[in-house]
């Protein structure tokens, strides 16, 4: 610092020269007043810190992330909220982005290998977020945040990344693994050879119809001189269908490693190009589909089914250009425009964009979720078909289209349904407050839910709602909700509630909800599970529920997440239960609940 420079505070930092901004938020270059060293201080953005269950959420995410510890990670060194602001304090790099050094991607598959080990998943893989330090060495950054961004944030339904080394699976919402990030690795590689971009469009909708419609230019075809070898590398770990790419990062680098040793500067004259085609057949959906549950396979499929009939049009017609069915004039997404169509592809077209109008009235677009998006895409694809002549192919994309908006505007009526589910559950509880500062806390959450999901913001309306019931919890109370008439419905909400009362840590709120008095050992039980966790949240879901009259079985997935007490990264537990159910003068309690081996 020169003599006299005064530089902007926050907290105990001096805010030096900004090194970056994205979507999370900006970077700056940052000196520690107190530890007397200069850090890169990520600031996120405001919509991070927009209720205390998003900050706590954001902390918690941020204390796993900071757990890693592995020489190509960047080791984060504090985090926190300062006037407001959250804050993470980060190794500072001063070096250059992955983009000008190829051998460092070996480095970011080590890096990628040690977190996915440790259920880790990184989800924005990019040159923008691994740098190079003065010695060489290479450091990914923001583990954790796209976790965040995606799964406690943006709400259900909403697509984070970066398109253009975004993978299939995460446009369409599909299961997120290890291979996911794979995919961007391959892409990332693939840019770093070819000095462009695999997917490139003239916007986010063109990116991503490129990636779910076409391969990349041949690598050979723009740098001849690359090795055949390293080809198939890149195709392979950019192949659309997840379980056809390398299984992990560990496997995709001891290849590279493998290629590098043994080139010795003898350039290969034969080459077979991998095809990372992905050939749109049922058996490659389902592939896509397989690592996921039954009903994450089911909303995958539906997702893809009708852009596979695109698909496989494309593949068929790719090689060649089909005459003019019909003259058209310049098309932009936004509304029906002057074009002359034959009657029944006009038809076709204004019913996609009677589709799209009432999933957009419905909040499709404001909640962002991810058929609006598909669809919006497709659109894009059927225009321009339009405007090149191949009626054919725009028929099959407008198809496409009208099955996304339609499927848009049920997803954003199960966001409004779920929004409105946890609003009333939240109000249930509130009630049972005491007069004083919770109550007004929660009340003024309960208010905020009820004018978001009027103003059709149901990601965020049910966040607000969390917040009021999670005030509640915080004082420790969790009475049982008032249950509906149906009893599948009703050991839903008891379930629900057996979750919130988990994560009181509190035995006198999970007596309420049993039918007899706990035992001393499953007392004892769950007083070991409290001592041992922190930051507790707790989930119970039926997987198969038999009811008959005033009594219930289920099989139930239980899952725990916590912090171990004696530190360390997050941790999951998920075991499977047998319960039973009676119903009482209070409604439905659980009768007994076990372990299944």
């Amino acid at each position: 610092m020169s003599p006299g420079q005064q530089y902007r505070r926050l907290g105990k930092f001096e805010l030096h020269e900004p090194l970056g901004e994205g979507a999370m938020g900006i970077v700056w270059k940052a000196y520690d007043s107190v530890l007397r060293r200069y850090v890169a201080l990520k600031l996120l953005g405001s919509k991070f810190g927009k209720t205390n269950d998003m900050r706590e959420r954001f902390l918690r995410e941020a204390r796993a992330a900071a757990a890693l510890q592995h020489p190509n990670i960047i080791t984060v060194y504090d985090l926190g909220e300062a006037e407001g602001q959250l804050f993470i304090a980060m190794e500072l790099i001063e070096g250059k982005d992955l983009s000008e050094l190829i051998g460092g991607v070996i480095e970011v598959l080590q890096g990628l290998a040690y977190a996915h080990d440790r259920g880790v998943i990184h989800r924005d893989i990019k040159p923008a977020n691994v740098r190079i330090a003065n010695d060489g060495r290479v450091k990914i950054m923001d583990f954790g945040i796209a976790r965040l961004q995606s799964a406690e944030v943006t709400g259900s339904g909403a697509i984070v990344g970066t398109p253009t080394y975004m993978a299939p699976e995460q446009i369409t919402n599909g299961p997120i693994s290890a291979v996911t990030d794979v995919f961007a690795v391959g892409c990332l590689l693939y840019e770093l050879l070819a000095y462009q971009k695999p997917f490139e469009g003239e916007s986010i909708h063109g990116v991503l119809y490129q990636v779910l419609t076409s391969d990349p230019k041949p690598l050979r075809s723009v740098a001849p001189s690359i090795p055949a070898s390293l080809e198939r590398v890149v195709y392979k770990a950019m192949n659309k269908v997840p379980e056809d790419r390398y299984g992990s990062a560990r496997e995709m680098r001891t290849t590279l490693v493998a290629i590098r040793a043994a080139l010795s500067g003898a350039g290969e004259t034969t080459t077979q190009r991998l095809v990372g085609r992905w050939t749109p057949i049922p058996a490659a959906i389902l592939r896509l589909a397989r690592p996921a549950s039954l009903r994450a396979r089911l909303l995958t499929l539906g997702s893809l089914a009708a852009v596979v009939s695109v698909l496989a049009y494309f593949s068929l017609t790719s090689h060649s250009s089909p005459p003019p069915e019909s003259p058209g004039g310049p098309v932009t997404v936004g509304a029906p425009g002057p074009v002359v169509l034959n009657l029944a592809l006009a038809s076709m077209r204004d019913s996609v964009f009677s589709a799209r109008t009432r999933a957009e009235a419905a909040g499709a677009l404001k909640n962002n979720v991810s058929s609006w998006l598909v669809g919006e895409t497709m659109l894009q694809g059927a225009e321009q078909a339009v405007n090149g002549g191949a009626v054919s192919r725009a028929t099959a994309a407008y198809a496409v289209a009208l099955d996304q908006f339609r499927r848009a505007r049920r997803e954003v009526d199960s966001l409004r349904a779920d929004a409105t589910h946890v609003y009333d559950r939240a109000k249930a509880v509130v009630i049972a407050l005491p007069t004083g500062p919770q109550r007004t806390r929660a009340t003024a959450a309960l208010t905020r839910a009820d004018s978001l999901i009027k103003g059709m913001d149901y990601n965020l309306a049910r966040l607000a709602a969390q917040e009021a019931e999670n005030i509640v919890v915080a004082a420790g109370l969790a009475p049982p909700s008032v249950q509906p008439a149906d009893p599948q419905r009703a050991v839903a909400t008891l379930l629900e509630d057996l979750g919130r009362a988990v994560e009181t840590e509190r035995l006198t709120n999970l007596r309420a909800l049993f039918a007899a008095p706990l035992t001393d050992k499953d007392a004892r039980g769950w007083q070991d599970l409290f001592r041992t966790a922190q930051g507790l949240t707790a989930r119970f879901t039926t997987a198969h529920l038999v009811v008959r009259g005033g009594s219930a079985t289920a099989a139930v997935q239980a899952l725990y997440k916590f912090v171990p007490a004696a530190g360390g990264s997050q941790r999951e537990l998920r075991p499977k239960m047998a319960m039973r159910f009676t119903k009482t003068s209070n409604g439905w309690r659980i009768a007994d609940m076990r372990e299944l081996p």
